[in-house]
């Protein structure tokens, strides 16, 4: 009778054991499911109008659900293209792409915007975010400057074309910052071609730097670096023209020592010559 007992004690733990697992399991699935519909949240609706469907797209925006909100503001567009929130879906879906750090997608949606939609109130925003998308992809100096120069083109056009935006000194910054890179890269090119005894190339990519980046921290770089270059080519009559330039328009670098010790070893030189030529 005893054992009859233990037995049925077991046999009805075990019983409460399963059905706490199985109360247990149901409160998990009951939990993700809840989970599924409270995240997916409410869906498009067949009859919405396109200011409705845009909205719903901007609250994916701003929850910071870019994937979603990519697909949402492209329906947006190809459905309601030419309504009025079209402009803004567009750019939307631009800034989406930008927050995702897609920015040669971001700059070419952007530019759907510049160049399609010309009379939008978001025209001025599209056109510098575009310009600051390709400044996001410009490389270290001695890459390829290709985004470099095509940033300091667009933010250009924001000047030329919104010259009283509260965003001016900022993009004048920019400006500067992108015009010393596309200046040292030149400078770097010039450098290597020098070394290389290009001397041709070198002088080219020197000249570059002094005739459309005069007002960079290169200029005067590269006005020595054309003195040095015709130095190595012992066209010292040259090379000493270029120091004298580089006297009368850089007198305050910081290389001017350099420059009057490289001048002063040029007239020496030039005084040994004209002595063994007698």
């Amino acid at each position: 009778m005893l054992k009859l007992k233990t037995d049925l004690g077991v046999a009805t733990k075990d019983k409460g054991i399963k059905g706490v697992k199985v109360i247990q399991k149901v409160v998990c699935i009951l939990i993700i499911v809840m989970l599924l519909f409270g995240c997916s949240g409410r869906s498009p609706e067949s009859d919405w109008t396109s200011e409705e469907y845009y909205h719903f797209a901007k609250e994916k925006y701003e929850d910071e659900d870019y994937f979603e909100a990519i697909r949402e503001f492209t329906v947006v567009i190809l459905r309601y293209a030419g309504s009025a929130v079209a402009d803004s879906a567009q750019y939307y879906l631009a800034m989406s792409h930008y927050n995702l750090d897609e920015y040669i997608i971001s700059a070419a949606e952007f530019n759907k915007l510049v160049n399609n939609m010309s009379e939008s109130p978001l025209l001025q925003d599209a056109q510098y975010m575009l310009a600051e998308s390709y400044y996001q992809m410009s490389p270290r100096a001695e890459l390829d400057q290709e985004y470099t120069w095509r940033s300091q083109k667009e933010f250009q056009i924001f000047l030329e074309d919104f010259p009283r935006h509260e965003k001016r000194e900022e993009v004048e910054k920019r400006i500067v910052e992108l015009r010393e890179k596309l200046a040292e890269k030149h400078w770097r090119n010039a450098e290597l071609y020098r070394k290389m005894r290009e001397f041709s190339s070198s002088i080219i990519y020197f000249d570059i730097v002094l005739n459309r980046y005069y007002d960079s921290d290169f200029a005067d770089d590269a006005q020595y670096g054309k003195a040095v270059v015709y130095y190595d080519m012992e066209d010292y009559t040259k090379a000493k023209e270029e120091l004298l330039i580089f006297k009368d328009k850089f007198s305050d670098s910081d290389i001017i020592a350099e420059v009057n010790e490289t001048l002063q070893e040029l007239i020496a030189l030039e005084s040994e010559l004209s002595t063994n030529e007698e």
